[in-house]
């Protein structure tokens, strides 16, 4: 029997532990979520392309939470109560930290939209080799396919469907995610590597790599190292888990305010040529300012990121 000394000094077995966890976990829920799709709303795996049904798309909804649960959530939160005998504070969610670095975190996301979005088209528009096109032509069309359910799932039916997408899109991912990635993975990855760097861009690759999108994977792991940069410099996990929801909720708001953006794919908010180039610009330079003002906050509190109860901590970059 391992003891939580010997598990908080080996990342190997952390590694191990945390993958064993979200297997087990991800296939009890999908089963769950699965039969209760299947009785609440007659849904039938072998019609999901069938986006045009409306028990379809409820029951894919109902899968996806039930999924997303057993995938994100529950492991990491089991993981800390097997490593720890203070799993918040394993997790790093019994720091609250400064109230200046959320409304921070508020201007940089809303600031960010604009560059972001030229990253997802530029990314968007990556063209593969010619040697490569079949591989491309099976990522266009798994591409394609997650977009046709993200707007499937982005259509409403008045204040209640909104508030359950909300759930569904925003806060579960946002809780979830950050738990996994930034509250354990990350951790694991420093001190693996020793390196507060590379485990926060591994982890962003590996988050990225997850959603099996693309065609947006750049944007998405840039948002995954942000994260993780916000996370290391503040010691909090809310600060992620607030940038994650924010990020992932404007676009369920926007969407149900605004659905032509959602089924018009040349719709932009940011102008054309030499004026959206400006707002790109303006939208990258103001966002690296708010970044710094964050780090210039957290500066006397950063840390190498490493597990807080591991026997080998160590002070492994200055930041």
């Amino acid at each position: 029997m391992i003891s939580r000394a010997e598990l908080n000094n080996r990342p190997f077995l952390q590694l191990i532990l945390l993958l064993s966890l979200c297997l087990i976990s991800v296939v009890l829920f999908s089963v769950v979520g699965g039969v209760l799709a299947a009785i609440i709303y007659d849904f039938n795996p072998s019609n999901i392309n069938n986006l045009a049904a409306p028990n379809v798309i409820e029951g894919m909804k109902m899968f996806q939470l039930f999924s997303a649960v057993g995938l994100f959530v529950v492991p990491p939160l089991t993981y800390g109560l097997v490593a720890s005998k203070k799993p918040f504070e394993k997790l790093s969610l019994a720091t609250l930290n400064k109230p200046l670095n959320y409304l921070y975190i508020f201007i940089l996301m809303v600031m960010l939209t604009p560059f972001l979005s030229w990253i997802i088209e530029i990314n968007a528009n990556m063209v593969l080799p010619d040697f490569l096109s079949g591989v491309e032509q099976w990522m266009r069309e798994s591409e394609r396919k997650a977009e046709n359910l993200t707007k499937a799932f982005l259509t409403f039916n008045g204040v209640g469907s909104l508030i359950y997408m909300m759930i569904v899109v925003a806060v579960v991912p946002a809780i979830g995610e950050e738990l996994l990635f930034r509250g354990v993975l990350q951790k694991i990855m420093i001190a693996w590597t020793k390196n507060p760097h590379i485990g926060i861009w591994i982890t962003a690759f590996l988050f990225s790599a997850l959603h099996m999108q693309f065609f947006g994977f750049f944007p998405r792991m840039l948002l995954g190292a942000l994260f993780g940069y916000l996370f290391l410099w503040s010691k909090s996990l809310w600060l992620p888990i607030l940038g994650h929801f924010i990020n992932n909720g404007t676009v369920v708001i926007a969407s149900y305010l605004y659905p032509e953006f959602v089924n018009n794919e040349a719709a932009t908010p940011f102008g054309e040529g030499s004026e959206s180039l400006m707002t790109y610009s303006f939208s990258f330079v103001l966002s690296a300012a708010i970044l710094f003002l964050i780090w210039k906050v957290n500066k006397s509190s950063r840390h190498s990121g490493l597990d807080p109860e591991s026997p080998t901590k160590k002070q492994v970059a200055q930041l």
